[in-house]
């Protein structure tokens, strides 16, 4: 792999220095110090900052994933891990067939900045969940097809109401990581297990089959899947049809969506929209549609801040309001 280098040194902030979880932090990076790597300066604790950028690295694999999981350009994520592995004075990625890997020193160095990571986490909800001013940053997660029909009117009756919290909303099947706070409220079809998550059951929602209306028959469908990752928890699409063939995969509810309604076959569809849809039609009329449970989820030390409150409160209600349209012709 080629060296990340650059003149320049990383000096820790004063600001982290003096944070809540300084105590466990500054272990933490000790631990980075004394993990075999040889430092100029080991009076000085590793940035965090870097650490941070250094673990999005070990996890995404490659420097695209990373800038885009952290919301930066390539060419910093770069420059970021160049100034670490100076200060660290070894290498700690290197290029490998599947994309970036680490070398023994990114190893020795990750659990203990896994543990700064835990420790500023930590920090940071507990100072939002004691926060309660209906002002400040909200970040929503849910699937885009709930998101567009039930959260954005929940988010924008809160703004009229509350103009000073400033809303983001993030339409995608894919989880984001409530507690790493990629998102602070996330709309899901799967309750989950990690116990600092609270979840509260909204309404159950009906998914079938559907194809465009008088297509083919079944026996001649092709499949319009879900990626791995982001399957829906039932049985899926192409589980029914017995040539097991699949046309595209995608990611995207509103792709599968837009998918069938071109022809392209039959999708999985929460049963409000594709009964909504002229051009289709159930492709499996004779069975039952089946149920997914949708949740919302908060961490349990952010659901005490005004805002988060007011947002959860307010998609409590839209989301009951819509049961019956959720459960869109269940029974039929």
């Amino acid at each position: 792999m080629p060296s990340f280098t650059s003149p320049s040194r990383v000096v820790m902030l004063e600001s982290y220095q003096q944070s809540a979880g300084g105590a466990t932090r500054s272990r933490a990076a000790r631990g980075c110090m004394d993990a075999g790597l040889e430092m100029e300066d080991t009076s000085r604790m590793p940035d965090w900052d870097g650490l941070r950028i250094f673990l999005a690295l070990s996890r995404a694999r490659t420097l695209a994933a990373a800038a885009r999981k952290l919301g930066i350009d390539e060419t910093t994520v770069a420059r970021r891990l160049a100034r670490l592995e100076k200060e660290m004075g070894a290498s700690l990625l290197e290029r490998a067939p599947g994309g970036l890997a680490l070398t023994a020193a990114g190893e020795a160095v990750r659990a203990a900045a896994e543990e700064m990571e835990v420790a500023a986490l930590t920090a940071e909800r507990r100072a939002l969940g004691a926060d309660r001013q209906l002002s400040g940053r909200v970040r929503v997660t849910a699937p885009e097809i709930l998101g567009r029909y039930f959260v954005l009117p929940a988010l924008q009756a809160v703004h009229v109401r509350h103009p000073g919290i400033a809303i983001e909303l993030i339409s995608t099947i894919a989880r984001l990581d409530v507690t790493r706070r990629e998102a602070d409220v996330a709309i899901r079809t799967v309750r989950p297990t990690e116990p600092a998550l609270v979840a509260r059951k909204l309404a159950r929602m009906a998914v079938a089959p559907y194809v465009r209306r008088r297509r083919k028959r079944p026996e001649q469908l092709a499949a319009v899947g879900y990626t791995d990752g982001v399957r829906l928890p039932l049985r899926n699409v192409e589980d029914r049809i017995p040539s097991g063939r699949v046309a595209p995969r995608t990611n995207s509810i509103a792709t599968v969506l837009e998918a069938v309604r071109l022809g392209w076959g039959a999708g999985d569809l929460p049963c409000f929209v594709g009964d909504a849809t002229p051009e289709l039609e159930r492709a499996f009329p004779g069975d039952k549609p089946d149920w997914l449970d949708v949740w919302l989820i908060v961490h349990a030390e952010v659901q005490r801040t005004s805002r988060v409150r007011a947002l959860v409160d307010e998609l409590a209600r839209v989301f009951r309001e819509g049961a019956a349209l959720l459960a869109a012709r269940a029974s039929t």
